[in-house]
């Protein structure tokens, strides 16, 4: 291999760790969810202790550290439906963006 196909390999990785990074990121800023007022980002533990809190109505504290009242079952499923669909568009984008890299290495 030559001086410049090297270069142009090492591109194409960067390239590709860069794109991973942001469409992480990006991902990361879709998990927020609107609920009562308040601004909270979905996650499994979040999920979790929603799900297994044992009284309807619970007091979660948001993004900014506010204390908000949800009703537990109600946020559940709207937390639980806006994961799926935001971990549902990552999958889908890296999977592709992972074809993509493959067929530009062939």
């Amino acid at each position: 291999m030559d001086i410049s196909t090297l270069k142009s390999i090492a591109e194409q990785a960067f390239d590709y760790a860069q794109f991973r990074k942001t469409l992480r990121e990006r991902i990361q800023a879709q998990l927020v969810l609107a609920h009562n007022g308040g601004l909270f980002k979905v996650t499994p533990e979040l999920l979790a202790f929603v799900a297994y809190w044992p009284i309807p109505e619970l007091y979660l504290e948001d993004m900014y550290g506010n204390p908000v009242e949800v009703d537990r079952q109600v946020f559940l499923v709207q937390a639980q439906q806006h994961y799926h669909y935001v971990m549902n568009a990552w999958h889908t984008e890296f999977e592709a963006s992972k074809r993509i890299r493959k067929i530009g290495n062939d």
